[in-house]
């Protein structure tokens, strides 16, 4: 994200030297102001998050004008995006959809019943297995099939790829598997089965048609696939998106989840009515997304992978880290702050940083060659 100098320096700027001063050179000028060499930004973040968090609730809650979606927030939302979870409880995309979709409702409806994944066992009421026979009996709901438009067919269709028998008896579906020695590899089977996709795209179970201030219309699904629903005609790729960040670092890229986390966890804040200054935020994001990867802050993310065995140490299961520290034979750098804390040495940090002092003619400052430059 480019630093963005303030109108009123480029002003002052140019009126002291001209019209054609070099701003590249105010640039430059302004961006060494922002932070004071050897200040301790990752202490102010971490305490300036810190603080605001200790305010936010431990709970989930209904999307603003979505009664029927739960959305993680607060507190717990924090974590989701400190830790990088893989596997969040409550994902979900805002898809925003292209103009002659937007403002039809019918066809953003049915764009929305496209997505839906439909499953067999959507279709099912009931099923039993049979050890004896090797065979797993699907009681087929006939209205729900005629609701979603399918026929019998099409579902031993989609079983057609795996090393089954099937048949139909009226409203049911017959599954014979000839190597099921017991019965749990039947349940295995059976479970298979039903999580196989009819229709729609994988991952989305529901979604809801909402309509903004401009009346255009746009989706909120429950689960998300953002590959797949990228892919579409309908949706418009420059704003829709996910809040799984792991989802899309893989699908995006890196600066894109780089991005989502700037915007979620302010976003989180702000919902509470809270304010930290974006340069924290960025910090963070900037430390979680360095090497290419969406890491989280913890004992197997960032703090679990510092340079300084005490730092790492002082985090969580100290004893862990210094038996496989001794086992491997690993120094300390002794250039962070946990570490120089640990061992009751200055932290190189603030005054902490500066090592040596002198003028600029060479002289010393003290009283004496203070008053000789005097008398000179």
């Amino acid at each position: 994200m480019k630093t963005q100098v303030p109108e009123k320096y480029i002003i002052a700027f140019k009126k002291k030297y001209g019209e054609d001063a070099d701003l590249n050179e105010l640039e430059k000028i302004y961006k060494r102001s922002l932070v004071t060499p050897g200040e301790a930004v990752g202490v102010i973040a971490a305490q300036s998050i810190g603080e605001a968090s200790t305010q936010l609730t431990l709970r989930t809650k209904h999307a603003a004008g979505l009664s029927v979606i739960n959305t993680t927030t607060g507190l717990p939302r924090l974590v989701e995006i400190f830790d990088a979870k893989k596997d969040i409880p409550t994902p979900f995309i805002d898809i925003y959809l292209n103009s002659e979709y937007s403002k039809s409702k019918e066809k953003a409806s049915a764009f929305a019943n496209k997505i839906i994944e439909i499953k067999i066992e959507d279709i099912t009421t009931s099923y039993t297995v049979s050890p004896r026979k090797k065979e797993i009996v699907f009681v087929i709901d006939k209205d729900v099939l005629k609701e979603y438009g399918f026929t019998m067919k099409e579902i031993i269709s989609h079983l057609s790829r795996m090393k089954i028998s099937t048949s139909v008896e009226g409203d049911k579906l017959l599954v014979v598997d000839k190597s099921a020695s017991d019965v749990k590899k039947l349940i295995r089977l059976r479970n298979k089965i039903v999580n196989v996709n009819i229709s729609g795209v994988p991952g989305i179970s529901r979604a809801i048609l909402n309509q903004d201030k401009e009346g255009n219309y746009w989706i909120k699904t429950i689960g998300t696939n953002l590959a797949e629903i990228l892919k579409m005609e309908e949706v418009d790729v420059s704003k829709t998106v996910s809040n799984d960040i792991i989802e899309v670092s893989k699908v995006l890229g890196i600066e894109a989840a780089r991005n989502l986390i700037i915007e979620e966890v302010r976003g989180t804040l702000e919902n509470v009515g809270l304010t930290v200054d974006n340069r924290h935020i960025f910090l963070i994001a900037d430390a979680m997304c360095l090497d290419g990867t969406v890491r989280g802050i913890g004992r197997y993310g960032l703090s679990g992978e510092a340079e300084s065995v005490l730092a790492r140490a002082s985090f969580e299961v100290p004893f862990k880290h210094l038996i496989e520290a001794g086992l491997y034979h690993e120094s300390d750098p002794f250039k962070y702050v946990a570490n120089n804390i640990v061992s009751n040495q200055v932290i190189p940090v603030g005054t902490g940083e500066v090592k040596l002092v002198v003028k600029e003619n060479g002289k010393g400052n003290n009283e004496e060659s203070s008053g000789e430059d005097k008398k000179q």
